[in-house]
């Protein structure tokens, strides 16, 4: 192989593979977020207690029952244990909630007719613009928040937001989930990176 093809043939690989880190990168953000007390030394924190949704509205059972054990599953995989001790300074109340927002994927197609001249020749026309729906299926938005209490105070809370559509299957649902909650937990204890 000659030089230069070499030589363009490694740039090229190198430009693939950025591209590829870049991409990869990028599906792995997280849009989580976290607020908490600045105050509280969290690293005493060590047992926790499911608590009661502060949400009005329930979830469905189906979606309350993952979401309650995705949150509990990695909370124990952070090294927690659960206990009913509330009176101490290591314990935590956890609740949850969701909400959820219906999207419409509107997507279109534009058609367009316009007149042209050229020359000495010309044309006369009408311009159209129109808007054909492609498909009408929704999409809903999940936002999951966990909050951690202590002493009746909130002191900490995280969020995560993700897609579903009302096709998916049950173990589409409870991965969503656990993505979620882990995203949220990531951001426990604060400070952490």
């Amino acid at each position: 192989m000659n030089p230069l093809k070499r030589q363009f043939s490694s740039h090229y690989q190198l430009l693939l593979m950025s591209l590829l880190v870049l991409l990869i990168q990028g599906c792995q953000s997280s849009s989580a977020v976290s607020d908490y007390d600045t105050r509280k030394d969290f690293s005493a924190i060590s047992e926790f207690q499911q608590g009661p949704s502060k949400q009005g509205i329930k979830p469905d059972d189906l979606t309350e029952e993952r979401l309650t054990k995705s949150i509990e599953q990695q909370l124990l995989a952070k090294g927690f244990s659960v206990t009913n001790n509330t009176g101490s300074d290591q314990h935590i109340i956890v609740s949850h909630f969701i909400t959820t927002q219906t999207k419409q994927n509107n997507s279109s197609i534009n058609i367009g007719l316009g007149t042209g001249r050229h020359s000495s020749n010309s044309s006369v026309g009408v311009g159209v613009n129109t808007s054909i729906p492609v498909s009408g299926r929704e999409t809903v938005e999940m936002r999951v928040t966990i909050d951690f209490h202590q002493g009746g105070k909130l002191i900490w809370r995280g969020f995560d937001s993700f897609n579903a559509k009302g096709n998916d299957k049950p173990e589409k649902r409870q991965q969503d989930i656990d993505k979620a909650v882990a995203n949220i937990l990531a951001q426990y204890p604060p400070g952490k990176k």
